[in-house]
């Protein structure tokens, strides 16, 4: 279990609880190596999904060592987190903000500005430790609290993080 079911656990929570919960998952599929190689953009809501990122292929958007991304995918999911926030989710998920974003100002860059102009809701941000630093940097002046995945917290992180978000808030607002 990794980060992203982490992510989907809380979306899950949320939703049995009778919360709204809206945002991105990025599920990978593995080679046969075992290497990711394939990412996807999977949107909380309702499920729909695109292809994201491959390893092995270039998709003719923007590059990390590892991945081609797409970038009619990265528009479609800002546009669609956009429309979460201004609808006004209980619960935002991004999974996750990377080198992409951090170090070239690309991908989910634009959303970032958005998260420190608006009120949100509980927001669920992943991020790598390495770049949690550059993180801060950039959403200097909002308040959060990061939390380390490791083997011995996978069976309980989701519980915690649910229960922080949503210790101040009840669902229908």
């Amino acid at each position: 279990m990794g980060k992203t079911t982490v992510c989907k656990q809380v979306a899950e929570l949320a939703r049995e609880l009778g919360y709204d919960p809206a945002g991105v998952l990025t599920p990978v599929v593995l080679d046969k190596d075992g290497f990711p190689a394939i990412r996807y953009a999977l949107m909380v809501s309702d499920g729909e999904q695109r292809l994201l990122a491959r390893a092995d292929d270039d998709l003719g958007g923007p590059r990390t060592h590892r991945y081609s991304f797409d970038a009619a995918a990265f528009s479609w999911v800002i546009g669609r987190l956009r429309a979460a926030i201004l609808q006004g989710c209980d619960l935002l998920v991004v999974d996750e903000i990377g080198p992409l974003e951090l170090e070239q100002g690309r991908g989910l860059a634009p959303l970032l500005s958005d998260l420190s102009a608006r009120r949100l809701p509980p927001l669920l941000l992943v991020v790598r430790p390495e770049l949690l630093g550059q993180l801060r940097e950039r959403l200097a002046g909002i308040p959060f609290r990061a939390h380390t995945l490791t083997q011995g917290n996978r069976q309980i992180l989701a519980d915690a993080i649910f229960k922080e978000l949503f210790a101040d808030h009840d669902p229908g607002r």
